[in-house]
């Protein structure tokens, strides 16, 4: 078997890693999928066992928090002190010890595995791996909710990705480029075409926009444009009123507190909340609303592959319709370091978030200039 992993990284280290191996291709060889959980085949209980076995085969590994899905398996192995075993070896035996109690081959060639390094790290990878079986069943049973369109395009994106014109260092970014497949918006999940916006009431303005933006797209080059990759409820971006949210940190505690209570309120009233929401004052708000049973949509500054899907907390707002996320950037390499972005990306999100929404509400830096101009005036000095 081959094994993606960690560029340069010493695999026989003290350390928790959490290992992923599938089927080939894909099949459901390990059981059923339940409400409650996975049903397992007989296979699946060789894989269990085989699981089981590893502690005795290396006695300095533990082979802790494990799930079996029907076509992938995820599980954690610690390896206690360094050079007690390497990976790789713990894998192969592993994988050999399933298809020999199977008696057939049953892996792709290729495994992966997450090296457990930040804090906080392997807390959540044991909660994704015991979620793992709920929320397969969650995305199997609300497709419309898990939405996940490459090439995304909507008149709100179209009116954010003018923004980018005169953004210093944008023309350096990563951006996706705009790909046309006759103008249409598939499911890079399931391949089917999403279709259009129904006409009703509500809808009826969201729809002729739409109309309008894709007509002006027809006419224009392809020069420029960004390709937007959508995960979530896109329908959240036909909503009757979109709010930009933007706070920056040197905001004061008092107008902080002002302004979470008052975009919670417009959240739970039914607006959607759009931010990048990167500064605590942002994350503050964001809470308020979500905890009110708002709606919001994020723009990450990094892009989203095709195996990209919300974790924890954001997996649990997209099955209940109340997070988009969207990034119009190409996403890292397999295995490649995660990047540390400037300023200016994130002033360039704050742009997009400020295009997308019909009005805008936060206090930025400017802000405080203003209100330190003010403050000045009314008591008859000067800067």
């Amino acid at each position: 078997m081959r094994h993606k992993g960690l560029l340069g990284w010493c695999y026989d280290s003290r350390c928790n890693y959490m290992i992923t191996l599938v089927t080939e291709p894909r099949a459901n060889v390990f059981g059923i999928l339940r409400e409650w959980g996975v049903e397992r085949s007989e296979e699946g209980r060789a894989v269990y066992e085989s699981w089981q076995a590893i502690e005795a085969k290396f006695p300095g590994v533990r082979a802790t928090y494990n799930a079996i899905m029907p076509d992938h398996f995820h599980g954690i192995v610690y390896i206690t002190e360094e050079g007690a075993a390497v990976l790789d070896e713990v894998v192969a035996f592993f994988a050999g010890e399933v298809e020999r109690r199977i008696g057939r081959s049953v892996w792709n060639p290729i495994w992966r595995d997450s090296v457990c390094l930040a804090k906080g790290q392997l807390h959540r990878q044991i909660s994704y791996v015991l979620a793992n079986a709920k929320r397969r069943w969650i995305k199997e049973n609300n497709p419309g909710l898990f939405k996940k369109v490459m090439g995304f395009r909507h008149w709100r994106l179209g009116r954010a990705g003018e923004t980018l014109a005169g953004v210093a260092g944008a023309d350096s970014w990563d951006f996706r480029a705009f790909a046309r497949d006759g103008g249409e918006l598939w499911d890079v999940e399931t391949g089917e075409e999403i279709a259009k916006p129904k006409k009703g009431n509500r809808e009826q303005r969201a729809f002729e926009e739409q109309q309008a933006y894709d007509s002006k797209e027809e006419q224009q080059s392809e020069g420029g444009k960004l390709a937007w990759t959508a995960v979530g409820n896109p329908f959240l971006l036909d909503a009757p009123l979109l709010v930009s949210v933007r706070i920056s940190t040197a905001t004061p505690d008092g107008k902080l507190a002002e302004l979470v209570t008052k975009l919670g309120a417009k959240a739970e009233r039914g607006a959607v909340l759009v931010s990048p929401w990167i500064s605590p004052g942002e994350k503050a708000v964001k809470a308020e609303a979500i905890a009110r049973g708002g709606r919001v949509v994020q723009l990450l500054a990094e892009g989203m592959g095709r195996y990209y899907k919300p974790w924890g907390g954001d997996f649990d707002l997209c099955a209940e319709g109340r997070l988009l996320q969207l990034s119009p950037f190409a996403p890292r390499e397999t295995g490649a370091a995660r990047t540390s972005y400037g300023k200016a990306r994130f002033e360039w999100l704050n742009l997009a978030s400020k295009a997308i929404g019909d009005l805008s509400s936060g206090f930025s830096r400017a802000d405080l200039g203003k209100t330190r101009t003010a403050s000045v005036q009314q008591q008859g000095g000067g800067l």
